[in-house]
């Protein structure tokens, strides 16, 4: 009893002299997160006394009387420091801290100790803890130790700060920020989920439009039901009104038994039609009955099936342009596009990146395995000053890339691309301004028939099969735009292009469709 008397007097009397000096000098508290302390002590009187210490340095403090209570406010609560005795009921401090490093590694602990013996000492230092303190001990020696310690710790602890700002007020639907825009975003969603309006989200690819559909869907009425998803250019314009519209038994050949289409499987639920602006006029025209009479027909068969379903479509192009150009019907366009959702690029919400960057690190398993904590302010300068014209899920990407190759619990190294791609349309139309949208759509379809005849190296068989169109059309395509087979015949990738929208569309787009397509 007398070494805990000794212990206790001089925290009593920094208290009192903290508290003089506060009122003297009037000083507010420091700007940044404020660390919480938690005590572990099943001494009722050592805790309140270390709780005013530490609640008089500014610091948040919760207490508990044993090791396995604290994991338990470990698991509930987010803890920056653990200061613990080594004597505790049940769970020790020294099987506390054991814990604590394998399963909180960025949690440091102080250790309380009455025995003073090396061998404690370094027990305690090897099983993960920061450092410890030899009872009886002084106000100062508490002060100075905490103050070491959580120094070292500095970017772990804004780390967790972060996410704290993070879950209260950034989150939601699976999306993170803090921008006004995507907060309006946010605010849509939020109206639109219990009403059964089309939604029309536009952005740049890779800016979570699949997210916002999700979204509306998981927080309607319909969030039960199924939310069926199609990517309209990544099915061949020969296989999509099947895919959306099912069939019946010997509708055609290989049709050996009746099929559902989306539209029927979304029934009661949500319609997600991902990159709507490539499907033909053709298309549009039956797809627009569909959304108006809230029925369908299988292909092959005679009577009409009552659906009830909610509509979410997505594009990464102006649809206006379209429309003016006849490449979308009118009617159609202003039947998708009753409640407009418009996502802002990642490089118009830098101040988004740092969240985005710790979340996925936090939820990435192999970060986990590795003890991944977060990045460097160097490499997370680069992040800020990239431009990322993949948006967040080529930022996912180099993170991922990164996470791979670090060797530390803090990544400091990242890989960038050298060029970024142009701005998308959606964000500066001007750069478009001398360009007819005929001639930039002839660009993509290039582009596109480059990239595919490089996944396939050259071979003219497979890459006409994954663009939807027939080894006649490819050819003529190719000869349009002074594409040679032989110069994407030395390097062969086994995997198709990322781009792997069918040529059909473009096709359908540019001009009439030929008879050979």
């Amino acid at each position: 009893m007398d070494d805990v008397q000794k212990t206790l007097k001089p925290v009593q009397a920094v208290n009192v002299k903290r508290k003089k000096t506060d009122e003297i000098d009037g000083e507010k508290p420091a700007a940044g997160p404020v660390p919480t302390i938690l005590v572990v002590d099943d001494e009722e009187i050592i805790r309140q006394q270390l709780e005013r210490l530490y609640v008089a340095g500014g610091f948040k403090v919760a207490a508990c009387a044993s090791g396995e209570e604290a994991l338990k406010r470990l698991e509930a609560e987010d803890i920056d420091l653990i200061i613990t005795d080594i004597r505790l009921p049940g769970m020790t401090g020294i099987e506390l801290t054991k814990c604590v490093h394998e399963l909180y590694a960025d949690v440091p602990v102080i250790v309380i100790t009455g025995y003073g013996d090396i061998g404690t000492a370094v027990e305690v230092l090897k099983l993960g803890a920061s450092d410890y303190i030899v009872k009886p001990f002084t106000a100062a020696t508490i002060q100075e130790s905490t103050r070491v310690v959580l120094e070292k710790a500095q970017i772990f602890t804004e780390i967790r700060h972060l996410r704290r700002i993070l879950k209260d007020r950034c989150e939601f639907g699976g999306m993170l920020s803090k921008t006004p825009e995507m907060h309006r975003v946010f605010e849509i969603i939020r109206m639109v989920s219990d009403t059964d309006m089309t939604v029309l989200v536009e952005g740049e690819t890779g800016t979570g439009k699949e997210l916002v559909a999700s979204a509306i869907h998981y927080q309607s009425r319909r969030g039960q039901a199924p939310l069926v998803t199609i990517n309209c250019a990544g099915v061949p314009e020969s296989l999509l009104e099947s895919e959306l519209f099912g069939y019946e038994r010997g509708a055609f050949t290989g049709a050996d038994q009746a099929r559902p289409g989306k539209i029927e499987l979304a029934h009661t639920g949500t319609l997600f039609l991902d990159e709507i602006e490539s499907i033909s006029l053709s298309m549009q025209a039956k797809l627009l009955r569909v959304l108006e009479d809230q029925k369908v027909m299988r292909l092959g068969g005679s009577k009409k099936i009552q659906v009830d379903m909610r509509v979410i479509a997505a594009t990464n192009v102006p649809l206006k342009d379209l429309v003016a150009s006849g490449h979308m019907r009118t009617d159609f366009y202003y039947r998708i596009n009753v409640i407009p959702i418009h996502l802002v690029p990642l490089r118009n919400r830098r101040k988004d990146i740092e969240l985005l960057v710790l979340d996925f690190i936090r939820h990435h398993p192999l970060a986990l395995r590795k003890r991944i904590s977060g990045v460097s302010p160097a490499a997370m300068s680069r992040l800020m000053q990239y431009p990322w014209p993949g948006n967040i899920r080529e930022l996912q990407n180099v993170l991922e890339r990164a996470i791979v190759m670090t060797s530390r619990r803090i990544i400091d190294k990242i890989e960038l691309p050298e060029q970024s791609a142009p701005q998308s349309a959606f964000e500066d139309r001007t750069m478009f301004a001398d360009v007819s949208l005929r001639d930039w759509m002839r660009e993509q379809e290039k582009q596109y028939l480059a990239r595919q005849l490089k996944a396939f190296g050259g071979k003219i068989g497979p890459t006409a099969r994954h663009s939807g169109v027939d080894v006649k059309t490819l050819y003529r395509k190719m000869r349009e735009h002074n594409l040679d087979k032989k110069d994407f015949q030395a390097k062969v990738t086994p995997q198709p292009a990322a781009d792997n929208a069918p040529l059909s569309s473009w096709s359908t787009s540019l001009d009439n469709p030929p008879r050979d397509s």
